[in-house]
């Protein structure tokens, strides 16, 4: 692996973790609960389908997340719609089974980076990059951990436990 993309690696598994981190410190009363409509456990999931989409070498033909989606909620997760407390809803432990599968395929990815993969664009048609996605999904699991740690410290739950530098 090269320089760059070690040090990219490292910034996406910091987030990474800390949206991990999210699932074990939720207390279990504020998982499923409508917070503002966002439940704690769809903003991880979809955090999560947003890096398995984005996080991948081949992006002509069709996707499809490595992980499998509860039926109950399926339809809702894949439209990109949030789930209300009556919809259905992910455990802590199907949640974290996704990380598991996820763990593999987004290792994978970085591994079979180079540095000079970084600014070629994933699509012929489209001005993204691998750079730009990288940097994308550390911004986007950023932001929904962000979330639910106010969601969480307003139960009364404690903060995400923040990770920086490999940690």
């Amino acid at each position: 692996m090269n320089e760059i993309v070690k040090m990219l690696k490292i910034q996406y598994d910091d987030s990474y973790k800390m949206l991990r981190s999210t699932v074990e410190i939720c207390p279990d009363g504020l998982w499923r609960t409508d917070n503002n409509g966002l439940p704690i456990w769809n903003h991880i999931v979809h955090a999560l389908m947003g890096s398995d989409f984005w996080l991948r070498l081949d992006y002509s033909g069709d996707f499809n997340f490595c992980f499998q989606l509860p039926d109950n909620v399926s339809s809702k997760l894949l439209g990109d719609e949030w789930c209300t407390e009556g919809d259905g809803f992910m455990t802590k432990e199907q949640v974290m089974d996704c990380f598991k599968v996820f763990d593999i395929k987004k290792d994978k990815f970085f591994d079979s980076l180079t540095d000079e993969m970084l600014c070629r664009k994933i699509l012929d048609d489209m001005e993204f990059t691998y750079l730009s996605v990288i940097c994308a999904q550390i911004r986007h699991i950023m932001c929904h951990v962000g979330m639910c740690e106010d969601a969480i410290l307003a139960a009364g739950g404690e903060e995400v436990p923040w990770v920086a530098f490999g940690e």
